[in-house]
């Protein structure tokens, strides 16, 4: 493992988290560029340790620090690799409270949606979904009465129904 000077001086993660708003691609059109074995190692080494720096990486896959370098980039910029981002434990910043709320809108209410969830920091996750429920959320919250406020902004937009989470059994980076 390379030193913190290291890595902040060979630091190749410039690009920034996405937001909510990942449904716009996921519904159009996309073509993402063929993955192959050596861009699999790539992913599969960022996905378990997303500060390694690139000499370490290089070293890993193994590959030239040059080939790495533009590899890397190239799947930052086709949109393969979205973002980088730490786990964050809700608990430690006062939100000991966990929910999944499924949501069924009324009528054609998307953009209602995406703007609670645009005004809420509290909304971690939004994902528009299949079946009878329109959209699910993962919330959290400081207390049920933090949760609450949330989702009655939400119940006017339809029918809700919460599931409070006692632990998080996997969390798991995408399979390469």
């Amino acid at each position: 493992m390379s030193s913190g000077a290291e890595r902040t001086t060979e630091s190749f993660f410039s690009i920034a988290p996405q937001n909510m708003r990942q449904y716009q691609r996921m519904t159009g059109p996309r073509t993402l560029p063929p993955v192959d074995s050596v861009d699999r190692r790539i992913l599969a080494t960022i996905q378990n340790d997303g500060r390694i720096s690139l000499t370490e990486l290089a070293a890993a896959i193994p590959l030239g620090l040059s080939a790495t370098r533009i590899r890397l980039q190239k799947l930052q910029e086709s949109g393969v690799i979205e973002g980088y981002s730490a786990h964050v434990d809700p608990a430690a910043l006062g939100y000991p409270l966990r929910a999944l709320v499924r949501l069924s809108v009324h009528g054609r209410q998307d953009d209602r949606v995406f703007a609670i969830v645009e005004a809420e920091p509290r909304i971690v996750r939004c994902l528009r979904v299949t079946g009878e429920i329109c959209f699910v959320f993962e919330i959290v919250a400081a207390d049920m009465a933090e949760l609450e406020g949330i989702t009655l902004q939400l119940a006017k937009l339809g029918d809700l129904a919460t599931d409070m989470v006692y632990e998080v059994v996997s969390d798991r980076a995408v399979p390469v």
